[in-house]
């Protein structure tokens, strides 16, 4: 779920793990802010990326390549 939880001890059990981020500290009332949220989000972005990267990288052709292949293969004829 996305909603906002006020209190973590509403939605876990003592004892259960997760993965979350760390956001941030309150050093006057020593409390630590954890998100689940913020670490999916921050998951999601990396797995665009490396998408992003992966495909321009593996095409292998550019625009400026085709054009060029275009042009010399007019030349030729």
């Amino acid at each position: 779920s996305r909603d906002r939880v006020e209190d973590a001890r509403m939605v876990l059990k003592p004892g259960e793990e997760v993965e979350a981020k760390f956001v941030g500290v309150d050093r006057k009332s020593r409390i630590v802010s954890l998100s689940i949220k913020a670490r999916e989000a921050h998951e999601e972005a990396e797995a665009v990326q490396s998408y992003r990267t992966e495909t321009s990288s593996s095409s292998g052709t550019s625009l400026g390549e085709l054009l060029k292949e275009k042009i010399a293969g007019q030349d030729e004829a």
